[in-house]
């Protein structure tokens, strides 16, 4: 867990009716050519061309989005700006595969944030060789504590039930399309920005 307020704030600028959800999604793709590998996303009807796939983590098999400015590479993944007064549920599709063979994952979500908390992050895990993913966002706590929320699609055996843990829902299998279309609203927490934590 590390703060990202002064990365953000090198790579954008928010205005004040303005607010930012940094995706940052990653996925472990165990393999030596990673050039075959399918990892896109989109927001409703608007897709995203303006990125690359790097290795933002240490480890070489993980492979993650980043925004492209230009030359220039986000450090900390996707921001994505909207204006404060236009934040609605949204529908976040990725495809993830090799090549054409590829599944393409949809889920419902809705940001809440305000002037105040004007940030938030949604980290996306997929592990390539099992199917599995997850999602965590952060809530800072009145303590200053943070507490992590994860909405995932599959539990692990040997935990028990988290409070802040949710079993994403399956609502639509579309075969045609290899398409897989989840029920449960993911809502990432909001954040101060110099809260903000991936």
């Amino acid at each position: 867990m590390t703060h990202f307020s002064e990365i953000l704030k090198n790579e954008i600028q928010l205005s004040e009716d303005e607010c930012c959800i940094v995706f940052d999604f990653g996925c472990y793709f165990p393999y030596s050519n990673y050039n075959g590998l399918t990892f896109d996303f989109s927001l409703g009807m608007e897709e995203f061309k303006d990125y690359k796939i790097n290795n933002r983590y240490r480890n070489k098999y993980y492979q993650t989005i980043s925004k492209k400015y230009g030359r220039k590479v986000s450090k900390i993944g996707y921001p994505y700006v909207m204006k404060l007064n236009e934040q609605a549920p949204m529908l976040l599709s990725l495809k993830i595969g090799i090549k054409d063979k590829y599944v393409t994952l949809v889920f419902p979500i809705h940001t809440k944030m305000t002037k105040d908390k004007p940030v938030c992050t949604l980290k996306f895990h997929y592990v390539f060789d099992k199917h599995k993913f997850y999602f965590i966002s952060y809530e800072k706590e009145k303590d200053h504590c943070y507490n992590q929320h994860l909405w995932s699609s599959y539990k692990a055996e040997d935990k028990i039930n988290k409070p802040n843990e949710i079993i994403l829902n399956v609502s639509n299998i579309i075969d045609d399309s290899n398409t897989i279309v989840y029920e449960d609203i993911i809502e990432p927490y909001e954040l101060a920005l110099q809260d903000l934590i991936l």
